[in-house]
């Protein structure tokens, strides 16, 4: 008994182990995976926490981003604004270039034409090269950009140079650029203006016999505070009440808003400087086209009057005005209204009337004038009688009173004026027949007004 009992408790032992180690495993395993569970939150946690951070660093460098991203904005707002004032100043350059470009190929052409076009047979070789060497010189001068010396050194060949035409009286005047003249005689001494070239804004030379010119200098080196630069042409001069006016045309404004129109400078000296200070232009009718080519005028008894071309426009065709001037000649008179002189209507001024010029004989009032395009040769001088210098003016020729000719081509911006004996000349620019239209130069031309042909009944 003792023995079964013993193994029935060892049997009994056994079995009670046996329940034992069944049972132990299991909490070995829960436990196990509680651990991992803890160990799986842990690493969440911890790539958590290592997501805020990288989140953190990334917000950081962006906003280090958006600062810098601001920052190159506005280096390249500044960028922008300095390209902008860049580009401006190269327009400005370009413009300046293409300007003294035109000067320097104008230059050129006069070159050709001293070296080509002039009476250049049984010419003295040092007079041929002093004339060529010099303009050669002032081309250099210009391409330097020194227009004051280039200036001085085309004075200096003036006389060799005209020495090449040997004293031709149907040859020019003076071998170089020299459009839009007007003369005057001051004691015995002419004065010629031209528009600007290479000889300045508006160009002066002299002479005491009207054959042999010497170059002056600029007789507005600084033009009125309110035109554009580069845009001076068609002088008019009236000796006045102890001084000389010069009436110019202009440009005011720029690009699309530019305006042409007239002004007006003073000087003590036919040869100038001329002053403006004016603040607005003394003639320029905007709705009409503008206003240009100013040509004073002074009648018997003093009273200043000024005649002018406007382009044309609001129906109006280019057309001549007149209107009297203030006592002082400065501004225009009080209570005057411009009137119309004189409109294009016979074919061959091609609907172009332009560069008006009054000139009085024996009580008879003569407009001249240019009509046709100014860059060909088809360019002529007509001349209308007028009644007085406000008109009313007919034309009493069925063509222009001077056209083209074998020696010469495209005539126009004539002025009338008379020598110290009292013979009537005529001043006049026209191209060589073989170098018609711009760059080529418009030389000076003057001759005795009745070589040109008769006037019409009532001249002298």
């Amino acid at each position: 008994m003792i023995g079964h009992d013993v193994a029935r408790d060892g049997v009994g032992g056994v079995g009670i182990n046996s329940d034992v180690s069944t049972r132990h495993p299991r909490r070995v395993y829960r436990s196990a995976a509680c651990l991992a569970l803890l160990g799986l939150l842990l690493l969440g946690l911890v790539d958590d926490l290592l997501t805020q951070v990288r989140l953190h660093h990334t917000q950081v460098h962006l906003a280090t981003d958006r600062v810098a991203l601001d920052s190159t904005s506005r280096e390249l707002a500044g960028a922008e604004k300095t390209l902008g004032v860049a580009n401006a100043m190269k327009a400005a350059k370009q413009a300046s270039l293409n300007q003294q470009t035109g000067e320097l190929t104008a230059a050129k052409q006069q070159l050709a034409q001293a070296k080509q076009g002039l009476a250049l047979q049984n010419v003295d070789v040092t007079t041929l090269n002093s004339c060529v060497s010099g303009v050669q010189q002032a081309v250099r001068d210009l391409q330097a950009g020194e227009q004051q010396t280039a200036i001085s050194t085309i004075g200096g060949v003036a006389v060799p140079c005209e020495n090449l035409q040997g004293n031709n009286p149907e040859g020019p005047a003076y071998p170089f650029d020299f459009p839009d003249p007007d003369v005057i005689d001051v004691s015995g001494t002419y004065y010629a203006y031209g528009t600007n070239s290479a000889g300045g804004n508006i160009q002066i030379i002299d002479s005491s016999d009207l054959s042999h010119w010497k170059t002056v200098g600029d007789a507005l080196p600084k033009p009125a505070s309110w035109t554009s630069t580069g845009y001076i042409w068609a002088p008019g001069v009236l000796r006045h009440r102890g001084q000389f006016l010069l009436y110019y045309s202009t440009v005011s404004g720029s690009g699309l808003g530019s305006k042409q129109c007239i002004s007006v400078a003073r000087a003590r000296h036919p040869g100038g400087p001329f002053v403006d200070s004016s603040r607005a232009p003394l003639v320029c009718q905007t709705s009409l086209g503008g206003s240009i080519d100013p040509a004073p005028y002074t009648d018997a008894s003093g009273k200043p009057y000024l005649i002018w071309k406007s382009n044309g426009g609001k129906g109006q065709p280019s057309t001549i005005w007149a209107e009297a001037l203030s006592p002082s000649g400065i501004t225009l008179a009080r209570h005057s209204s411009p009137t119309a002189m004189l409109e294009p209507s016979q074919p061959w001024e091609a609907s172009v009337v332009e560069g008006p010029f009054m000139w009085a004989s024996d009580g008879s009032y003569y407009l001249f004038y240019s009509g046709n395009n100014w860059n060909s040769a088809s360019y002529g001088i007509g001349v209308a009688v007028c009644q007085g210098p406000l008109g009313p003016c007919t034309k009493p020729l069925a063509g222009p009173f001077y056209a083209s000719k074998p020696n010469l081509a495209g005539p126009g911006g004539a002025s009338v004026f008379r020598d110290p004996r009292g013979n009537a000349w005529i001043a006049f620019h026209a191209w060589l027949p073989d170098a018609v239209g711009y760059p080529n130069a418009r030389l000076l031309f003057v001759r005795p007004l009745s070589s040109l042909g008769n006037l019409p009944p009532g001249s002298p």
